[in-house]
């Protein structure tokens, strides 16, 4: 059973959240610039909050399982259209706030948070280029579904003798 994409995509934060980790202990050894250290510090916490969002999303998702008639490929593709548009205006709100920001350190901080879940975004749809996939398959599914319903109603309408 393949993993749901949003989990796949927490996966590679995770990862990311990693390798920032390491180099914010290496800058730290060095003693690069500590508005550095700082960017990477800002940086994890907005991929933390990403996979909070993540994690509350599929949470909800592994409790709204039992709908019925709704296939899993479908409730992924609303978890993750969720979750897009959760970052979509969160990204709306700090441009909102990069306007009306007066320090060039507040625009850098925005601007690298921006960055960050806009590179999130690109992510997603890296992992969503599978979903051309699943919504062929759901019109497949569509498209047998009525055709099922069609031979029932054609028979129940003209009974072979």
């Amino acid at each position: 059973m393949p993993k749901h994409k949003l989990f796949e995509l927490n996966k590679i934060i995770g990862r990311r959240i990693g390798s920032l980790k390491e180099e914010i202990e290496i800058a730290t050894n060095v003693h690069l610039n500590p508005l550095y250290v700082i960017d990477l510090t800002d940086e994890i916490e907005s991929l933390r909050w990403v996979t909070r969002i993540i994690k509350w999303i599929l949470d909800r998702a592994i409790d709204g399982r039992q709908q019925l008639g709704v296939t899993r490929m479908r409730l992924e593709l609303e978890d993750i259209k969720k979750f897009e548009n959760m970052l979509h205006e969160k990204i709306q709100e700090l441009e909102i706030e990069l306007e009306d920001s007066i320090t060039a350190r507040e625009k850098e901080v925005l601007i690298n948070e921006i960055d960050t879940l806009g590179c999130v975004l690109g992510h997603l749809l890296d992992l969503k280029s599978g979903g051309d996939e699943i919504q062929a398959i759901e019109t497949s599914e569509t498209n047998n579904n009525f055709h099922i319903i069609d031979k029932i109603v054609f028979s129940y309408n003209y009974p072979k003798h």
